[in-house]
């Protein structure tokens, strides 16, 4: 994978994470996607509410919605985008405004594995990025990612059998 220095990024099914990076005195965002590995120079909370904004929703909206869902917790999966109505989830590693924050693709994720320092999180395309992070913790983040998942399809679903007419799908 070659590394590219961006000014912006904007997030879809196609990116797997966005990691908080210390470059000088400032904080950058790795993003290992689909094809490359780019490094944004915003942080990655920066590159999250710029692709809400663009994908046609807020980050406030985005959180408020997961909130209906969950109750007041902390550390909330979120859907950033829909894309052909199926919704694009991220979860949060800390908390999202903890400067430590990695945000991980539900469907980046292939397995999450326990390790000495906390856990490693393997995905599609085989890379794995360890986390100083209890295993319980990230897989609670990943059954509720999961969960927010099936209650968006849940929702899609009843709407199109609501619709006046049927679409082919």
């Amino acid at each position: 994978m070659s590394t590219n220095y961006v000014n912006g990024y904007i997030m879809s099914f196609n990116t797997y994470l966005l990691q908080p990076i210390q470059h000088e005195s400032k904080i950058f965002t790795r993003v290992i996607d689909k094809h490359n590995e780019l490094i944004v120079t915003r942080k990655p909370m920066h590159v999250l509410r710029k692709s809400c904004l663009s994908l046609g929703t807020t980050y406030e909206a985005a959180k408020y919605s997961a909130k209906r869902f969950f109750g007041n917790q902390h550390k909330l999966p979120i859907v950033v985008a829909y894309d052909f109505g199926f919704p694009c989830i991220f979860l949060p590693t800390y908390s999202p405004n903890s400067i430590h924050n990695t945000w991980i693709g539900l469907h980046a994720i292939s397995n999450i594995i326990q390790s000495e320092n906390g856990c490693i999180v393997i995905l599609k395309n085989d890379m794995r990025i360890e986390f100083p992070i209890k295993y319980a913790s990230i897989s609670k983040q990943f059954v509720n990612a999961s969960m927010l998942y099936k209650h968006y399809m849940g929702e899609r679903k009843q709407l199109s059998q609501d619709a006046p007419y049927h679409p082919p799908f």
